[in-house]
């Protein structure tokens, strides 16, 4: 086996085997015949309302996940919401340290929603007891104390309980509050971003993502007016490194707050290389909305 990142091989033989799980219960919406999830995956993400906390996120569905693609990822649940166990019906609880569960359960493609806290001020509907609650085990019962109305279709009724190992991406090396000299390469790239230096932006990211910003088929004006709309939609402005991790000699990542438009604040996870000897740009995303 190959790889172009030796560090990915050491992530992933890190990674736990798959997580034993089980699951009983069901979702029961109106008359329909009740969703009977037969597989319980569960996996730690990052709390998208606060995203400096962890959460644990338990994806119930017909069919097993890939639990160790998701542990690798850097955005654990895209990757479960994108897998092709969750594109039929399925029901994704998120755990919070203090025990409190949201549900969403997507069925019929529509999402049916509720919590065992508040939602908007208002007590859910949900109740939730956790026997095990930790960073390696969950193990829940989860039911509505009453139907759930939506404003429009039938009320729905929860009833599930679930165990399951968590899944979760071993944690590096902390860095320094700057992020060292990856965190100087980041920030390169961001001020790149402003000028008219296509190649100097180029130099600066690994060398896949800098093909796919020079496309032979426009010209290098083109490329270099796309380039600069995209970065600039898609790295943080005003960023302020905040640390991150070294995950190894080549790999590390970086977390980064900054502004998508000036009236929110977002934290990122920037993805940070090192390629012949220098620390370049290899891939980002969003962690959630900074209060």
């Amino acid at each position: 086996m190959s790889c172009k990142y030796p560090s990915l091989l050491l992530i992933a033989s890190a990674l736990p085997a798959l997580a034993q799980a089980a699951v009983t219960g069901q979702f029961q919406l109106g008359d329909q015949a009740p969703l009977k999830p037969a597989v319980a995956a569960a996996f730690r993400s990052r709390d998208q309302f606060n995203p400096r906390e962890f959460e644990t996120v338990v994806m119930l569905s017909a069919q097993a996940l890939d639990t160790k693609k998701i542990g690798q990822s850097l955005d654990p649940y895209t990757t479960a919401i994108n897998d092709p166990a969750t594109q039929g019906d399925h029901i994704s609880l998120f755990v919070h340290a203090d025990g409190t569960v949201s549900v969403n359960a997507n069925v019929g493609h529509t999402q049916y929603v509720d919590s065992s806290g508040k939602i908007m001020g208002e007590q859910g509907a949900l109740s939730a007891t956790c026997k095990e609650n930790t960073a390696t085990r969950v193990a829940c019962t989860v039911k509505t104390t009453k139907p759930s109305k939506p404003m429009t279709g039938p009320s729905w009724t929860l009833d599930v309980s679930f165990d399951a190992d968590v899944v979760s991406r071993p944690a590096g090396k902390p860095l320094a509050a700057d992020g060292g000299e990856a965190g100087k390469a980041f920030l390169a790239l961001r001020g790149a971003v402003g000028g008219n230096d296509f190649g100097k932006i180029l130099a600066l990211m690994s060398p896949e993502q800098a093909k796919s910003y020079n496309e032979d088929w426009r010209t290098p004006e083109e490329n270099l007016k796309s380039a600069k709309e995209i970065l600039d939609a898609r790295l943080p402005k005003q960023p302020k490194i905040t640390g991150g991790e070294l995950l190894a000699d080549d790999h590390v990542l970086l977390e980064v707050e900054g502004k998508p438009f000036a009236s929110m604040s977002m934290l990122y996870l920037i993805d940070m290389r090192r390629v012949d000897g220098k620390w370049v740009w290899a891939n980002d995303t969003t962690l959630g909305v900074l209060k």
